[in-house]
């Protein structure tokens, strides 16, 4: 586990070095997408940043939902906490003035835990999607993954669970807004 941290804290102290000496950057936000009735937060909305020579090929860093819960009831302490951390590269094509046809891989993981339980789940996701420029600042995008994740639970101190899932556009699909920071260096 104190390895799994420290390769964290590595892989977001590479990402956020390699964002000072970007050319073009984005920051915005990513919901899920979903059609139908959906039970859970209405807007979830997490930070996401994008940075890369332009706005053609881009890495990103995204962050999960994220909570903390406490409450005692009939004298017992429940406690549970749950975030998630993804990273990756987005290319993108224009297919005319204002649209680009968009797709990249992205690897990550979610972690959960609470008092006796614990939960580590890496996947890796590969995204389809559209991106609309709205003006030279605000971009639109809508994309849908490809994924492979695998879960790894711990109960009462031993690592006793695991699950393996494979799906082909199974997840909800993200919904992003973005600003862009800087002028475009077209390509």
């Amino acid at each position: 586990m104190k390895a799994m941290k420290n390769w964290g804290l590595c892989l977001l102290f590479c990402t956020l070095f390699g964002n000072l000496h970007a050319q073009y950057r984005e920051g915005g936000l990513i919901t899920t997408a979903s059609m139908g009735i959906m039970y859970g937060p209405v807007l979830d909305a997490r930070p996401v940043l994008k940075w890369g020579k332009s706005i053609a090929h881009v890495n990103t860093f995204r962050i999960e939902r994220t909570y903390m819960n406490y409450s005692r009831y009939q004298e017992n302490n429940y406690f549970s906490f749950s975030t998630g951390i993804f990273f990756g590269q987005e290319w993108r094509k224009p297919i005319n003035d204002k649209f680009h046809f968009l797709h990249g891989p992205e690897i990550g993981s979610y972690y959960s835990t609470s008092i006796n339980y614990t939960n580590i789940a890496p996947s890796f996701r590969y995204q389809f999607g559209v991106l609309y420029q709205v003006n030279k600042n605000f971009n639109v995008a809508l994309a849908a993954p490809i994924s492979i994740m695998t879960a790894l639970g711990r109960s009462n101190g031993e690592w006793n669970q695991s699950a393996l899932s494979m799906g082909m556009f199974s997840e909800n699909n993200l919904f992003m807004l973005t600003y862009a920071f800087e002028k475009r260096v077209k390509k």
